[in-house]
């Protein structure tokens, strides 16, 4: 059974839903299907450290454990019902932290919160989150993956729209804080120009919770990355639907640029750029991202850089 979906097992058995299809390898044994949660996964041999790149990490972070706030966002990050945080993330920086020699503990954070967290030195890293120009001038980012806005609708409510028009009026859940927020915005102007209803909007602490939210039928759909929804749909015994609307492509953040976020002008995340650099040429960067069911979200070398998107949230 693939990573991907343990992770995707993982956070649907917190929204209580029927799983029968997320035993280890789809077939009881002599016990009866284990859960996700207890599926043990292959671990990947670290990095070694690169004695060169260490000594570019700035100082004020060389001798203290650096924390990184994250959300659910299954699968780059999971947060297990114990309270365990899990994921292509948490991955990826135990990855950086043996090349460049530091410490990293994640923290669970409201993806509102991350970057007054990361100027107030509350936390020091923080991924994913689409790098665009108006954040940049807050915040750097240290560019590793790229996504695109799908949604996703429960089969049982009848609910499948054909297009982004098909959603106007419609309760939808994103996660606050997130450039989806901006993706309904912009659907919203559509829709008054085609003399349809506003989208509701329904803003979530994390995607955890929307996904509950359309399970309940509270909502009509969630509008979220690709990963998560497709990850969430295809663990969830075929209840919930993924859905790509090419109408929503062109619209404001409707497809983003991932970077892990360090606080401004510090050098941190210039240094996290040619650690993730490395570790294309390694061949590490492509293992997770192949372990975790996320091939296509990767980026090529040249696209990892320092706050290189010159993307808005909002044109």
């Amino acid at each position: 059974m693939h990573r991907s979906r343990a992770a995707g097992c993982a956070l649907l058995l917190s929204l209580a839903l029927p799983l029968t299809a997320c035993s280890v390898d789809d077939t009881p044994d002599d016990k009866g299907s284990k859960s996700a949660e207890a599926m043990p996964t292959p671990t990947l041999a670290l990095e070694p450290k690169d004695d060169k790149l260490a000594a570019e990490v700035p100082a004020e972070y060389q001798k203290k454990t650096l924390v990184m706030g994250v959300s659910e966002y299954d699968p780059y990050v999971t947060i297990g019902s114990d309270g365990k945080i899990t994921g292509l993330v948490p991955d990826l920086a135990e990855q950086l932290a043996s090349q460049l020699d530091i410490k990293i503990k994640m923290t669970r954070t409201p993806f509102d919160a991350v970057i007054p967290g990361l100027k107030s030195g509350r936390i020091d890293l923080s991924a994913p989150s689409g790098d665009f120009v108006e954040r940049q001038k807050e915040v750097d980012f240290a560019d590793f993956a790229q996504s695109e806005v799908t949604v996703m609708v429960n089969k049982e409510s009848g609910f499948r729209p054909e297009s982004g028009i098909g959603i106007c009026g419609h309760k939808v859940g994103v996660e606050k804080g997130a450039g989806t927020e901006n993706v309904l915005a912009g659907l919203s102007k559509r829709c008054a120009k085609k003399g349809e209803k506003a989208v509701q909007p329904q803003a979530y602490s994390d995607l955890a919770a929307a996904s509950l939210a359309l399970q309940s039928k509270r909502i009509d759909a969630v509008v979220a990355p690709s990963a998560s929804n497709t990850t969430v749909s295809e663990a969830s015994d075929d209840k919930f639907e993924t859905l790509e609307l090419e109408d929503l492509r062109s619209l404001p953040a409707a497809s983003a640029i991932y970077g892990i976020q360090a606080k401004k002008g510090t050098g941190l995340a210039a240094v996290i750029v040619k650690g993730l650099r490395e570790m294309q040429e390694s061949g590490t960067y492509a293992k997770l991202f192949g372990g975790w069911g996320m091939p296509l979200s990767t980026v090529t070398r040249s696209q990892m850089l320092l706050n290189g998107s010159k993307q808005s949230q909002t044109k």
